[in-house]
């Protein structure tokens, strides 16, 4: 793994959590000073990246070479490098690249193997988000057969004051996490649901289909959408040539460059405009769009926008955002989807990685947790037995289950652990270490460790 930076800390937990030997090389001492060197774990500071390195490290040896530094230059050599000198698998990340052509002349002509761009992934997110009839933010796993969605209590005032237990509409369906104030608390059956709590829930599609059919606004389709994009930038552009046949309006606030979008897709309604206020939204009709888009570099205008999308019932709103700084509100509003492009990035790069298991990406779970997917050990001594069977460690929950035949089950306490089954584990952040010890060679007594590949 070359680059300790966001990319390649979120793709190190992920993997450093099953039996894999990592070495994650960066030249800023600094950014590796946060790693933590294991017994599978290895970091190292380079000034540089060439052949003797390569040598050093017997590259031909490695399953998987991954550059994931912020220079596409550096990426791209290493990665060129790599494949010349015998490994097996390189990964590559791009942050500039004009066309999906041209990334594929990179993949083809320098035999690098996966190119992965994160405004590219959030072009393709924002594709599918706006094709399907939901208006929600949601994240999917097990290939799709599995789904997280988050409910304001607020939505459904008979929820309140009950046990979970007790609420009918929820028997097919786990609440894996509830926010309550700022803390996300991990329920059990028992727990007694208050007004403003936010449920995060976990269940089937079709279970979570039947939910959102009752409580959600379903979307009508319509055969041209009006789609407003804030920001003049590469998403907005990729944007423009896919969404070519929509009712399309983008809208910067800098005048060239609003010209030189005009000239580049004639096609496209380009607005100059200062973004001051609810006028903004009535003046130009934008209160009217089916779809609102904030991805602009300001995510302070992205975030008070995004905010009064909602309050004029734009059916889906999201919002691209890099800093963690707001992600405490962001699960509040409520919005269709947060999409931070480095997430998304990550995801990709761990799916490729670890057999398309991948990370949550959409939702922020007020930044105290995570969903991941991870695979029983074939030799695990779990196996056979039942959940209820199984003391899990404080902070961890299975919300979900696929089975070696690809059928998914959301587990109970008399659900039985099988050979070949993919767990999908709702953790809080802060219990990831005690996530990564139950996992680790060292904590052989851990119930995680004899359950995870």
């Amino acid at each position: 793994m070359l680059g300790a930076g966001k990319v390649g800390k979120k793709v190190l937990k992920a993997m450093s959590l099953s039996d894999n030997s990592i070495v994650i090389m960066d030249r800023n001492a600094s950014a590796l000073s946060e790693i933590d060197e294991s017994k599978n774990v290895k970091v190292l500071q380079n000034k540089s990246i060439d052949k003797a390195l390569f040598n050093e490290l017997k590259i031909e040896s490695y399953d998987y070479v991954v550059s994931a530094t912020n220079s596409d230059k550096t990426n791209i050599l290493s990665s060129t490098l790599a494949k010349k000198m015998g490994a097996k698998f390189t990964i590559c990340r791009i942050n500039q690249a004009e066309s999906m052509e041209q990334i594929q002349y990179l993949r083809d002509y320098l035999g690098i193997d996966k190119i992965v761009n994160p405004d590219f992934e959030i072009v393709s997110s924002i594709e599918e988000i706006i094709k399907s009839d939901i208006s929600y933010q949601s994240d999917k796993f097990g290939r799709g057969k599995i789904e997280v969605v988050g409910h304001s209590v607020n939505l459904d005032p008979d929820f309140e004051n009950k046990k979970i237990k007790d609420i009918g509409s929820l028997y097919t369906i786990l609440v894996v996490g509830v926010l309550r104030g700022l803390d996300i608390i991990i329920p059990d059956g028992e727990f007694v649901l208050r007004e403003n709590d936010y449920l995060y829930l976990m269940g089937l599609s079709k279970d979570i289909m039947a939910f959102k059919m009752k409580h959600f606004k379903i979307v009508e389709e319509k055969a041209k959408k009006k789609i407003t994009i804030l920001g003049i930038n590469e998403i907005s552009a990729q944007l423009a040539q896919t969404l070519k046949d929509e009712d399309l309006t983008i809208v910067g606030r800098d005048n060239d460059k609003c010209n030189k979008f005009r000239k580049n897709f004639p096609e496209v309604f380009v607005l100059n405009s200062k973004l001051k206020g609810a006028e903004f939204f009535k003046f130009n009709e934008i209160d009217k769009s089916d779809v609102f888009l904030a991805l602009s570099d300001n995510e302070e205008l992205n975030i008070v926008l995004s905010m009064m999308a909602k309050k004029f019932n734009i059916d889906k709103v999201m919002i691209k955002i890099i800093t963690t700084d707001y992600v405490n509100i962001l699960d509040d509003l409520n919005l269709t989807a947060v999409l931070n492009p480095l997430d998304i990035a990550s995801n990709i790069i761990i799916k490729t990685l670890n057999g398309d298991r991948g990370i949550s990406t959409h939702m922020t779970f007020n930044g105290q947790a995570e969903v991941m997917e991870l695979k029983i050990r074939q030799d695990s001594s779990t196996i056979g037995k039942r959940v209820k069977e199984v003391q899990m460690p404080k902070g961890i929950l299975i919300g979900g289950i696929v089975r070696k035949d690809q059928s998914v089950v959301i587990p109970r306490g008399n659900t039985i652990f099988e050979a070949g089954d993919t767990l999908i584990i709702f953790y809080k952040k802060e219990n990831s270490k005690e996530l990564g010890r139950f996992i680790k060679e060292e904590s052989k007594q851990g119930f995680l460790h004899n359950l995870i590949k």
